[in-house]
């Protein structure tokens, strides 16, 4: 059974206050993308959880960060060379602490489930360096499927891929991920049809965040994890802000 906040994950975006987002959960105290950490990061109060997903070899969403399974399983190799069965049977806790050890690697179903009606989700697609085809249907659908449109936001380094979600559904926010600022931000943005611009917090002034809001769009920096990426964050300002430590930093 779905159920409705009283506001949504869009709404709130654009509310003027600025959203505390939890970088793969509680990443600072918990395996990141894991379901305890993403239920940590509710228990301490986000607004909205980050998540990031890559295809399996039999075309299930996992949730892990990087390509490889190595960092943050007792796998290895590509994550894409591994059914979801086999993904699912990974510890992927152990590495944090022993007290999580048996923590799995979540499906993009799972992660939703956990998340609807307490918070949003921003899931990254993680589409380079090496690109997964079809994972733009397979994403829309996930989101569709748990009735939460309005609730998620996609971003990605590959602008593409947000221009195909947004073809797909218009309805689902979209951000373009940016690890240093673009000559025209605005041309970017265009070009990819998106609604959220997503800075390291350190590459983003107030001159081109107000740029941004004067065109409409919203702001979503990473990763703020200390008081002086907080006060800048605070000054552009953003309308969200991403943390791997959703205890101390709050907006």
């Amino acid at each position: 059974m779905t159920v409705a906040r009283a506001e949504t994950f869009a709404a709130q975006f654009r509310s003027g206050r600025i959203l505390l987002g939890g970088h793969r959960g509680n990443a600072a105290e918990c395996p990141e993308n894991t379901l305890a950490s993403f239920q940590s990061a509710i228990d301490l109060g986000v607004d909205v959880i980050e998540c990031d997903v890559h295809l399996s070899e039999d075309g299930g969403l996992a949730v892990i960060h990087d390509h490889l399974l190595d960092r943050t399983t007792n796998g290895s190799g590509l994550v894409r060379d591994q059914t979801m069965a086999e993904l699912k049977r990974l510890d992927a806790g152990s590495w944090k602490e022993p007290r999580f050890a048996g923590e799995r690697i979540p499906s993009i179903g799972e992660v939703l489930d956990l998340a609807r009606g307490k918070v949003g989700v921003a899931i990254e697609i993680k589409n380079l360096p090496l690109p997964y085809a079809g994972i733009e249907d397979a994403v829309v659908s996930a989101i569709k499927n748990a009735d939460m449109v309005a609730d998620v936001v996609v971003i990605a380094f590959d602008h593409r891929c947000l221009k195909r979600i947004g073809e797909m559904e218009p309805e689902i926010l979209t951000g373009v991920l940016e690890a240093s600022r673009p000559v025209d931000v605005l041309r970017v943005m265009d070009d990819a049809q998106a609604d959220v611009f997503c800075p390291h917090w350190a590459s983003i002034e107030p001159e081109t965040a107000a740029e941004l809001h004067a065109a409409g769009k919203l702001i979503g920096v990473w990763t703020v994890d200390d008081p002086f990426a907080l006060t800048w964050s605070k000054a552009l300002p953003a309308n969200a802000i991403y943390t791997n430590k959703p205890r101390t930093i709050r907006p």
